[in-house]
């Protein structure tokens, strides 16, 4: 597969009231592949991004084992129209995987304006990323022209990296972010392409 080209164009934002920035991300229509330290915010992260794509007028898939907390998903959509939230569509990531990702493209083909495909949680907790969640989803890349989003939990690293992206070999994807709490408190980092982006998590999302 001929991997998109990246635009480092990440370091963007908007208010909502004027005294707070909410990060955003580039929806160019790029695969990426996120790996995040537990318990920081990448399910967050992906719901942050999913609004973003509904206010800029697109259309999202969630595909995940367990749907979004239905708090943490109100307070990062809070704000917005009600009839956005038609514009987001969640779909049950279980039983055999490639049989799931195939549901999933034929949804983001069949319906108007798919601008975001997100899944979560696709693969264990840890260990080596499974052989047929690896070629299901790199069907899932290979078929899209939307962003792709793959959440999942990173692997101690053994270096001085922050995070391992578990998979980052086999996987078809063109970015590599990595999502770290650094201290015990709201702050994290995302790294993108081994650039640094500092973060905090609030309840209406990333900051910066």
């Amino acid at each position: 597969m001929m991997k998109k080209k990246w635009k480092k164009n990440y370091l963007r934002s908007d208010s909502r009231d004027g005294s707070m920035e909410l990060w955003k991300a580039p929806l160019n229509g790029s695969a990426i592949h996120l790996a995040v330290e537990g318990s920081c915010g990448g399910t967050s992260l992906g719901i942050q991004m999913a609004r973003q794509a509904i206010l800029d007028g697109g259309r999202v898939l969630w595909a995940a084992p367990e749907l979004p907390d239905g708090t943490r998903f109100s307070q990062i959509f809070s704000g917005m129209e009600l009839t956005a939230s038609s514009r987001f569509h969640a779909m049950n990531l279980v039983g055999n995987m490639d049989q799931s990702i195939q549901s999933l493209v034929n949804a983001a083909k069949m319906l108007p304006g798919v601008a975001l495909v997100v899944l979560d949680d696709y693969c264990p907790d840890s260990g080596q990323i499974p052989k047929d969640v690896v070629s299901a989803v790199n069907k899932l890349i290979e078929g899209s022209d939307w962003t792709t989003l793959l959440i999942s939990k990173g692997g101690v690293a053994m270096d001085s990296s922050p995070l391992i992206a578990r998979g980052r070999n086999k996987l078809d994807a063109d970015a590599v972010w990595l999502l770290t709490r650094p201290e015990d408190n709201s702050k994290r980092t995302l790294w993108v392409d081994e650039e640094e982006v500092s973060l905090r998590l609030t309840e209406e999302g990333f900051q910066h």
